[in-house]
């Protein structure tokens, strides 16, 4: 699968912490190689918004115009949730295509924040 990098995420990249770098090419390596089967943090549709968010539908709507994801990326490191999956503080947003996906941005995590126009924009 193909892995690309959104402007702006691209220039924020260079400013992250050499670990987190790290972890984001070991995503990213995972991805190429074998898809997004078999990752170590929850990885599931950004459009899973819960039905009590004052802006349920709207974010919604956004997530799957734009096709939105997001991934625990283990930043700072993981925890196991009480279904058993990792999770971390921090996402990792991305736009899941046929065979292609784009990281967008990343965020802290609760609450959980819908990547921006700007951060979508290839401008």
């Amino acid at each position: 699968m193909k892995v690309t990098l959104a402007t702006l995420f691209a220039k924020r990249f260079l400013n992250f912490p050499k670990q987190d770098q790290e972890k984001i090419r070991t995503f990213i390596e995972h991805v190429e190689n074998y898809g997004l089967a078999d990752l170590q943090g929850r990885n599931k549709s950004s459009d899973n918004v819960p039905t009590d968010n004052l802006n349920y539908l709207a974010k919604v709507n956004y997530a799957q115009q734009h096709k939105l994801w997001h991934y625990h990326i283990g930043i700072p490191d993981y925890e196991t949730a009480s279904n058993g999956e990792q999770v971390s503080e921090y996402i990792l947003h991305y736009q899941y295509f046929d065979d292609e996906i784009k990281i967008v941005a990343m965020s802290y995590h609760p609450p959980f924040e819908l990547p921006t126009e700007d951060e979508l924009n290839d401008d």
